[in-house]
């Protein structure tokens, strides 16, 4: 994955998981998550073990690329939730539907959630948070 919106922070790690790649920065994740997986209680447990790893005492923002279409499990924001220095959640897409399952998404989440058509903007607005 590769970031071109003007973000000069470099990335502190990166990985590439089974699901997809993350770059951890200083203050948030950034994922692109792959075609045709579905996000659900299980296969989050791979992101929530990087944020515990890089973010376990410092408030940070998780922020997807959703170039790929893959399903959501709703349920995950439950185990997401308990995540309590996860500040907020930014979606970067453009398509249409992403814009109504993210309403949807948002009533399993009860913290700051927004969609973004570019990186750079989710990047600033989650860091509002932080």
């Amino acid at each position: 994955m590769q970031v071109t919106n003007g973000n000069t922070n470099s990335f502190i790690k990166k990985y590439t998981l089974a699901i997809g790649k993350v770059e951890v920065y200083d203050d948030y994740m950034l994922a692109q998550l792959n075609e045709g997986i579905t996000l659900n209680v299980e296969t989050v447990a791979e992101l929530i073990k990087i944020a515990n790893k890089h973010f376990s005492e410092k408030p940070f923002a998780y922020i997807t690329i959703r170039k790929n279409s893959y399903a959501v499990d709703p349920m995950m924001y439950l185990k997401v939730f308990e995540i309590e220095n996860l500040k907020a959640i930014a979606i970067v897409s453009d398509k249409f539907i992403d814009n109504h399952n993210v309403k949807i998404e948002k009533h399993f989440y009860n913290k700051p959630m927004s969609i973004y058509k570019t990186t750079a903007e989710a990047i600033t607005w989650a860091k509002t948070y932080l």
